[in-house]
C-alpha cells in the first residue's frame, strides 16, 4: 500500500511521487491546482432575511418593468388611432375634390379611330413553264428543236406567288407550224409544219406574267 499518493503526468501521462516537482520519465513541471471558492452571502442562502430582501426587490423591478411596457404599448396604440384618423380624414378630402371636379369637368370627345387601309393586291412576279421534253423552261428560254411528225408536247405554267388566282391564256403566234390548246394550266401543242413558232401563255397583264416557248420546227424528209 502507497503511503505517498501518485501525481499523474499532463505530457507522458505516467504515475510518479507527488512529491516530485518534475516527471522523472520526460522531466515535466508538475503543475498545482488551485481550487477557488465562490463566498457565498446573505442573500444566497436561503431563508435568510437578505434573501428574502433580494426576492422583493426582483418582483419589485419586475412590477415596475411590467407597468412601463404597459404604459408604452397604451402610449402607441393612441399615436396610431390618432393618425389613422388623420389618414382617413385627408383621403376623404382628397376623394371629395376628386368628385367635384369629375362633375364640372365634361369627358373628352371620343377620338374616331382611322379608317383600316385595305392591302394591296398581290401581283404575280415570275412565271414557270414546265414542259414534257425537258425539266422546266421560262419566258426567258430559248426553246427547242421539233420535227414534223412529233407527236403532241404537253406543258404546265406555273406562277409566283401562287396564290393569285389567274385563267392562263395560251396562243400560237404561227399556226401553220404548231397550235396549241389550253385547259387551265395544261397546254397541247400540236406539231404542224416546219418554221418557227412561239407559243405564249399569259397569266396576268403584268409583262411578268407572261411565259414564252419558241419552237424551231423541222421537216426531216426534206
Amino acid at each position: 500500500m502507497n503511503i505517498v499518493p501518485n501525481t499523474t503526468c499532463r505530457r507522458c501521462h505516467r504515475q510518479y511521487p507527488s512529491f516530485r516537482s518534475r516527471c522523472p520519465y520526460c522531466g515535466t513541471k508538475k503543475t498545482k491546482t488551485v481550487r477557488s471558492a465562490v463566498p457565498e452571502t446573505d442573500s444566497t442562502v436561503p431563508s435568510t432575511p437578505a434573501a428574502k430582501n433580494a426576492a422583493e426587490a426582483v418582483n419589485m423591478q419586475m412590477l415596475i418593468g411590467g407597468v412601463i411596457l404597459l404604459a408604452v404599448i397604451i402610449l402607441t396604440i393612441t399615436i396610431v388611432s390618432v393618425n389613422v384618423g388623420k389618414d382617413v380624414s385627408a383621403a376623404e378630402e382628397i376623394q371629395s375634390q376628386i368628385d367635384a371636379e369629375a362633375q364640372i369637368t365634361p369627358p373628352a370627345p371620343p377620338t374616331p379611330s382611322p379608317s383600316p387601309q385595305p392591302s394591296p393586291a398581290p401581283q404575280i412576279t415570275s412565271v414557270s413553264i414546265r414542259g414534257s421534253y425537258q425539266p422546266e423552261l421560262d419566258y426567258n428560254g430559248n426553246g427547242f428543236w421539233a420535227k414534223v411528225g412529233d407527236s403532241d408536247y404537253t406543258f404546265t405554267v406555273s406562277w409566283y406567288p401562287g396564290e393569285v388566282a389567274s385563267t392562263p391564256e395560251w396562243t400560237s403566234d404561227n399556226e401553220e407550224v404548231a397550235t396549241v390548246e389550253g385547259d387551265g394550266p395544261v397546254g397541247t401543242i400540236k406539231i404542224v409544219g416546219p418554221g418557227d413558232v412561239t407559243i405564249s401563255v399569259k397569266v396576268s397583264d403584268d409583262p411578268r406574267g407572261t411565259g414564252t416557248i419558241p419552237i424551231h420546227v423541222y421537216d426531216p424528209n426534206s
